[in-house]
This record gives C-alpha cells, structure tokens and sequence, in this order.
C-alpha cells in the first residue's frame, strides 16, 4: 500500500480570541508554519564507574512556531494579532490540516470542537515577536513567532 500524502494547499490557522464571548479567529494569509516541534530536556544519570555519560529523557521543551505572513492593516485577524503582541496574550492556535475543510468550533466557555472529518495540531501560546518586513518589489510582510507554552495536541480524521 502506498503512503498517501498531504499537500499543503488549503492549510489554515486559527487562534481563539480572548474577547468575552470566545471566538474561532482565521489568521489571514498566512505563507508557511514552522516549528511544531520541541527537544527533550535530558537527564543525567551517569555513575561514577560508568564507561560513557548515560542519560534519560526528561521534560519536553517546546519550541517556538514561525508563521510568515503577508500582512494587511485591514485585514481584522492581523489587527487582533498586533492585540495579541501588545497584550502578551496566550491563546489557543489550530493549525487545520488540507485532508478536510471543516474549521474547529469553539462554544461560549471556550471549550473548541474538531470535526472528525479534518487533522488538526493545536497548542497554547503567546506572540514573542510580531516584527514588519519590507522590500523592494514586494508587499509588506511579518515573521510572527509564537511561543508554545504546554504540550500540543494532534486530532486525527476519522
């Protein structure tokens, strides 16, 4: 049987607002994500009559997520991400695979909803760095980076 593979055309981001009344926010033109990942602490367990170092795995480190975008001043998510940045805020991030276009649901307690018909990665974080990019012959364009703050979630389709 053959892997099959998942194209990135269609990806999407969402973040869940922090206003009163929680919210499913699309992050709007967003060009890649990167970092999802994180390195395990290490611990050293290595005896004095030991030949080499030996060690254990210890806490998970999560890393931080890039996510370039073409930024807009109109465009309302950008506007609550510079929110974000100025605020501090943590939120909780969905990245939405394209094997499905069903975005997440979010009630009024803030408890978030996947359907079963679309792969999700979800995590909590805060803008560490929201920086403004401009060039020649370009449009103007920021590298937001997201500090995660916990471990992620992955929400496989059905």
């Amino acid at each position: 049987m053959e892997d099959s593979k998942i194209k990135t055309q269609g990806t999407e981001l969402w973040f869940v607002s922090d206003a009163s009344t929680p919210a499913i926010v699309k992050v709007g033109c967003p060009t890649g994500v990167t970092g999802l990942g994180g390195s395990r602490n290490q611990i050293d367990v290595t005896c004095l009559d030991s030949a080499e170092m030996q060690y254990e795995p210890g806490m998970a480190n999560p890393s931080t997520v890039s996510v370039p975008i073409n930024f807009d001043p109109q465009n309302v998510s950008h506007e609550e991400l510079l929110d974000m940045f100025d605020n501090g805020t943590t939120v909780h991030w969905i990245l939405g695979f394209s094997d499905g276009t069903a975005p997440p649901t979010v009630d009024g307690s803030g408890t978030v909803t996947y359907p079963s018909t679309r792969s999700y990665i979800d995590w909590f974080g805060y803008l560490a760095d929201f920086p403004f990019d401009a060039a020649l012959n370009s449009v103007y364009k920021t590298n937001m980076t997201i500090q995660r703050s916990g471990a992620r979630g992955f929400h496989k389709k059905a």
